[in-house]
Parts: C-alpha cells; structure tokens; sequence
C-alpha cells in the first residue's frame, strides 16, 4: 500500500513539473537559421566548394554515424534548440533536394559553412554568402505560400524563430590571417563596417516578415585552436588581441541590436553570448567534462578542419572529452552546453510567436 501511494505521488510530481518545463519553453512554429559553419547543417553539401564536412569522421556520433555536412561530430545548436523547443529533432538545410512539407513548415537551415556578413570573405571561400541566403529566404517563402497559403505563411514566418550566427570568418579571412580588410579598416572600422552589414541584413528579414531573431556574437576568436596554432604554437596560449576584439565587438553589438529593436515595431532581436559561455568551458574545462581546450579531436587537432579532417586522420577516442572537434569547431557536447545557455536566454525574454499577434 505505502509502495502504491509513494508511486502515485511520484507520478504526480513528474506530471507537474512537466506541466511547468512545458509553460516555460517557449512556442515557435518553426526555427530558421542563417549564418556559417556553426549552424550549417549541410547547404555546403550542393554547391561547388572545399568547405564540406560531409565526409568522414565528420558525424562520427551523428545518428547512424553519418556526415550529413556538419561540421561537428553530432549535432550542432539549431538541432538542440529545435529539440528543446519541441520542433523537431533535426533541422535540415534548405538546399537538400529531397525536403518534405512539414521539412519546410517547421524550419530549415539557409546557413553555409565558410560565409560571413562580408562578401569580401565568400570571395575567399566560394560558399554561400549572407545576401544570398536572404535570397534563398525569400524563395522559401514562396515555398510555404504554395503550401500553406499567404496568410498562414506570413503567420508562419512573423512567429518563428530565427537564428543568425556569422562573423568569426569575416575576421579570420579578411583581417587577421589574410589581412584585406586591414589596408581600409582598423579593427574599431572593420568592427563597425561588418555591424552595419549586420544591421542591414536584420532589417532585410524584419521587412520579409521575421519579427523573433536571436544574433549570436563572436566567440573567444583566439582561442580558436587553428589560431593558437598559427600565432602561438608551442606555448598553446589563446590570442589575447584577437580575443580582446571579440569582446570589444560584441558589447557594440549588443547595444546595437537593442537599438534594432526598438526600431523595428513589434521585433524581439536579442543579443546571444557565445564568448563568456566559451570562455567559462575554456577557464573550467572539469565543470563540463573537458580534459582538451585548446586542440580538436580530430587529427593533431591543431590545423585538421574540413577535407584536412579526413578518414586518414585519426580521431580521439572520446569525443566528448575535447571541447573541439576539429581545429575550427566545437565538438557536439559543446554545442549543447551552448544550446542550454541560449535557451535561458529564451525562457527569461519568455519570447513566443503568441506575443505577436
């Protein structure tokens, strides 16, 4: 009997407290992501490019062990968010032939490893630039009103969420390692140039009709293991100018989208940190169940990324265990510690496509 009525009251306490995790997630109809390697799930896979990550080991703990183009191990944070967020498990690239309708209504990914909010920078990489995926957005948009219908398409769309995440390439590409951009800009000019971009690029969504965005800032850009590597290889140490610029960046950026927003009747553009939450696993690896910081797991983890990153190269035996996974990205345990943070930002703005109609 005192087994039973234990039991019950068990259930009783899990039913509640999944009746409170359901009210404070918030309600997104879809997630629709833009930016670069970060969040592309495999847009890089259909167009004529060196930065692909379809191959192995890429994947290597991916569902089924398949390099679907990611450029991680497993998943990366669009994934996570949309699983959280009770969408979908996994959000597809928008350029995959083989998209389902409820592929397109609950959210796709426009974003292409290598891209940037520079063109300068797609220059370099022959991926798919930012001004390109807002046109990609617009023929999706097409997609959905052949499906849906106008309206329910411009409701669709006003109450998703969207995802930006671009940036780190522009500084890596055109400033620091191949230095273009330094003969017109310093860093407060090319800082300030890349915003404006920035800026535009949001106000092009906002008048296709996103009303919910979340913009990532920069990560610690020097800690970067294909940075250290290239700046300071023997002692390992993360850069500390380039990751100074990252901070002085993203507090620009952070009043700027404040400034976006109240511009924008009706938006809720917040501001992501992914540099402190970076910089925390960096400072205090054990917490999350890190031994590697500083190198990837793929290879020598000190340059491998991308088709250097190949079945020849030999990986390390826990993935888990290296906040990279190669020498560029971050490993797929890191990108659900960095879900995680995202999703408080969520919850505590309590943003939810209900708040715009």
């Amino acid at each position: 009997m005192g087994i039973t009525i234990t039991c019950f009251a068990f259930i009783l306490l899990v039913q509640r407290c999944i009746i409170i995790n359901a009210k404070s997630v918030p309600k997104f109809p879809a997630i629709l992501i833009f930016g670069d390697s970060t969040v592309d799930t495999g847009n890089n896979n259909y167009i004529s490019t060196i930065f692909q990550g379809n191959h192995c080991p890429y994947g290597e703990n991916f569902p089924g062990r398949i390099p679907t183009g990611r450029f991680s191990d497993g998943k990366l944070v669009p994934d996570f968010l949309a699983s959280m967020l009770g969408i979908k498990e996994y959000i597809p690239p928008f350029l995959q032939p083989d998209l389902s309708n409820h592929d397109l209504l609950t959210g796709v990914s426009f974003a292409s490893a290598g891209s940037g909010y520079d063109d300068l920078t797609t220059t370099t990489t022959k991926v798919i630039p930012m001004s390109d995926q807002i046109k990609y957005f617009e023929q999706y948009i097409l997609k959905l009103q052949l499906i849906i219908g106008e309206e329910k398409a411009q409701k669709l769309v006003s109450g998703a969420l969207v995802v930006v995440s671009a940036g780190t390439n522009d500084f890596i590409f055109n400033f620091y390692d191949i230095p273009t951009r330094r003969h017109q800009y310093n860093i407060t000019g090319y800082q300030d140039f890349l915003q404006s971009l920035l800026q535009n690029f949001v106000e092009d969504l906002y008048n296709l009709g996103v009303r919910n965005m979340l913009v990532a800032g920069l990560p610690p850009v020097g800690c970067l293991p294909i940075q250290i590597t290239a700046k300071s290889p023997f002692l390992r140490k993360c850069i500390k100018e380039e990751n100074f610029d990252a901070q002085s960046y993203n507090v620009k950026l952070a009043t700027l989208l404040k400034q976006i927003q109240d511009a924008l009747l009706g938006s809720n553009v917040l501001y992501s940190d992914s540099y402190h939450p970076f910089m925390h696993m960096i400072n205090h690896p054990k917490k999350y169940g890190f031994l590697k910081t500083r190198r990837g797991c793929c290879g020598s983890g000190t340059y491998e990324a991308g088709p250097f990153c190949n079945k020849h190269r030999p990986v390390c035996k826990n993935a888990s265990e290296y906040l990279f996974w190669d020498s560029i990205h971050p490993g797929e345990s890191a990108y659900q510690h960095l879900s995680n943070m995202a999703m408080k930002k969520l919850r505590h703005h309590k943003l939810s496509h209900s708040k715009i109609h």
